[in-house]
């Protein structure tokens, strides 16, 4: 999440947020393999038993770079099996609730905010029993009637923000809102990314992700190798070595306090470069820390930020 200073001036200038908007079951936490006890009662696929909420592999990790980046993370989830008669809406905010303490507990360091800052769920189906939910819904996806309340409520931009799920309707949902095909993004055996891990790398990685430009290299043997660089050619943002030792120290500083270990950092003029054992989203994250501390530092210190800002972001 981006810091108090920054988010700030966001609001005073009246600029909408971008965002993730993620599906929640088998994108956030695992429903198709649970086992059979979580069905008793109610539809196969309806999950309304907090004690078979599961985090997926990677989620925490891809959630956390995403957050630090500073992207605002909203679920959108259909849960229709309270049309279905299967259970109420205390139900669903008990599992929300499971999945909010598993994906904040024991938290140190970047690991210990509040990574989802809304959660939004449909509980209509067009084949249910129970009233006024056996109908369709605006919020129902494929439509996108979550998204666009969102969006009005937490003043996030759809045109800057992605949908990752790992249904056509998630996507179908995104679209719908105003969200861009290509911003869209299906995890799971019938997605293009095997899970939201794998999204978010590529949301982090895309060119207009970041203000400066975050590179970044497969695993090597000491750990991760990343690189915070300016995108301007004439613009050599460390110019100053008094700068550089400033950025050099706030890289040290983080990496001290979330035990991240730095194996390797070198900076010059127009870039600095780390190698750190952490794996590759984690370093990502490191570094979009980086990046808006040390902007922070130099908007106070000299009144415009240390790297330069994609203005769309």
């Amino acid at each position: 999440m981006r810091g108090f200073f920054v988010e700030t001036i966001t609001y005073a200038l009246g600029m909408k947020r971008a965002a993730v908007f993620l599906d929640r079951d088998d994108t956030i936490n695992v429903n198709a393999d649970l086992p059979e006890g979580a069905w008793e009662g109610v539809k196969w696929g309806d999950l309304l038993k907090p004690e078979f909420a599961v985090l997926m592999p990677g989620v925490k990790e891809a959630l956390v770079a995403l957050k630090q980046a500073g992207f605002v993370l909203v679920v959108i989830t259909n849960q229709g099996g309270l049309a279905r008669g299967g259970g109420t809406s205390r139900d669903v905010e008990a599992v929300n609730d499971a999945l909010r303490r598993k994906l904040n507990e024991s938290g140190e360091g970047v690991f210990s905010e509040q990574l989802i800052d809304g959660w939004y769920f449909a509980p209509h189906h067009c084949e249910g029993c129970v009233e006024p939910y056996c109908c369709d819904h605006p919020w129902r996806k494929p439509h996108g009637g979550m998204i666009r309340a969102a969006c009005d409520e937490l003043g996030l931009d759809p045109a800057k923000s992605w949908m990752v799920g790992d249904k056509q309707r998630d996507l179908d949902a995104g679209m719908d809102a105003g969200i861009a095909q290509e911003h869209t993004i299906q995890v799971g055996p019938n997605g293009t990314h095997a899970d939201l891990m794998a999204a978010a790398e590529e949301i982090l990685t895309e060119p207009e992700g970041s203000g400066g430009e975050v590179a970044s290299d497969p695993k090597i043997a000491a750990g991760t190798r990343v690189v915070l660089k300016s995108t301007d050619d004439a613009f050599v943002p460390m110019a100053d070595g008094r700068t550089r030792e400033m950025v050099e120290a706030v890289a040290r500083g983080i990496a001290e306090r979330t035990g991240v270990v730095i194996h390797e950092l070198s900076c010059d003029e127009k870039k600095i470069e780390v190698v750190i054992g952490v794996h590759r989203l984690g370093a990502l994250a490191f570094m979009a820390q980086l990046r808006r501390d040390t902007n922070r530092w130099h908007e106070r210190q000299f009144g415009t930020a240390l790297w330069s800002v994609n203005k769309e972001w």
